[in-house]
């Protein structure tokens, strides 16, 4: 109720005016509201449900096709041809019987419209298959020649290792080497699982997976002296999959800090106002380096924030770097719950 009070207040105010004038204008006709009162209810339900599950700006009928410009035009040219019609058989019933079959085929040409964009068959919109097919090959590959040079570099040189000690596995420091090896290919795999799909725990709030997250971060940078403070509320709620996506940016920001920045405080904020997602991390690091190269979309950048960028792209958010205040860096990223996806999760 918080957080949907405007499309519900909006429903109210609507049917509350269509209401009122109904009212006036039939106030002398003999039992004009009579079940009147379930309508009310339909209406109400109705307008609040589409003001919440269709968020974007652009929900009414055909917008998805012609622009506004067009919208006007056609609407124009179409009324202008209903009075036509009526001027030749000279009857006003006959505008508004033609102008609700108007309206009523393009509310079901708009339907159908949207089942089509809903299960991506529309032809104009989606892009060839061609290209469909030519970017998913080329991030299958890319993750299986990141895979494989995981495997290669972090797994297989330990197990030849380990295999060349094995013929002096009788001494106890070789025993020692051996044991100490695997322990820390053990945890190299786990960190790389956790890197490719990470398991947020059903049993915690999101902020202590979060808290969680920080403390496994800083933990593998024992060498660095890093005061990480983290702000979110007790009671954020964000909904799958967004919630792993969050977790993925702070991992990744976190760990570019520790890897590349000179400060010794670092500021993390999570929160979350309706459908809008707010992340910030800054650091107080003796310089920006990564500011210009994001103004100048330079190839020089490094592949986290470049993928970050990408990610934040796709859900038609925003990223900005710029110099924190009196020094450092600071990463701001800012996107949308689609209601579709969030309440589909929700409610599974």
């Amino acid at each position: 109720m918080r957080s949907e009070k405007r499309p519900i207040l909006f429903s109210l105010f609507i049917t509350a005016a269509t209401f009122g004038i109904y009212y006036v204008m039939t106030r002398n006709i003999e039992n004009h509201i009579g079940n009147f009162g379930v309508y009310i209810v339909v209406l109400i339900f109705s307008l609040s449900v589409h003001g919440i599950i269709l968020k974007e700006k652009n929900s009414i009928p055909l917008s998805a096709v012609f622009s506004l410009k067009q919208r006007l035009l056609l609407g124009a040219v179409s009324l202008s041809v209903l009075c036509m019609v009526c001027l030749a058989f000279n009857s006003s019933f006959t505008l508004f019987l033609l102008l609700n079959l108007l309206l009523a085929l393009i509310f079901f040409c708009n339907i159908l419209l949207g089942e089509n964009l809903k299960h991506k068959k529309n032809i104009a919109a989606a892009p060839g298959r061609y290209a469909l097919a030519l970017d998913r090959l080329k991030q299958e590959e890319n993750l299986k020649a990141e895979f494989a040079n995981f495997l290669h570099d972090e797994v297989l040189q330990d197990l030849l290792s380990v295999k060349n000690m094995t013929p002096k596995s009788y001494r106890p420091e070789i025993q020692d080497i051996m044991i100490e090896t695997l322990d820390n290919l053990n945890v190299r795999i786990r960190n790389q699982m956790q890197d490719y799909h990470p398991v947020i725990l059903k049993t915690l709030t999101l902020k202590e997976n979060l808290i969680s997250l920080i403390e496994n971060v800083s933990a593998a940078f024992p060498q660095r002296s890093l005061k990480v403070s983290f702000d979110c509320p007790d009671t954020l709620f964000i909904a799958e999959p967004y919630d792993l996506l969050v977790y993925r940016l702070i991992k990744e920001l976190l760990t570019n800090i520790y890897k590349h920045s000179d400060g010794t405080h670092a500021w993390i904020t999570v929160s979350s106002k309706k459908d809008t997602v707010n992340l910030s991390v800054c650091d107080n690091g003796s310089e920006n380096p990564l500011n210009e190269k994001f103004e100048t979309n330079s190839p020089l950048w490094h592949k986290g924030i470049f993928s970050i960028k990408e990610q934040i792209s796709d859900l038609n958010g925003t990223m900005s770097i710029s110099d924190n205040i009196p020094h450092g860096v600071r990463i701001e990223i800012s996107f949308l719950m689609k209601g579709d996806v969030s309440y589909q999760y929700f409610v599974s």
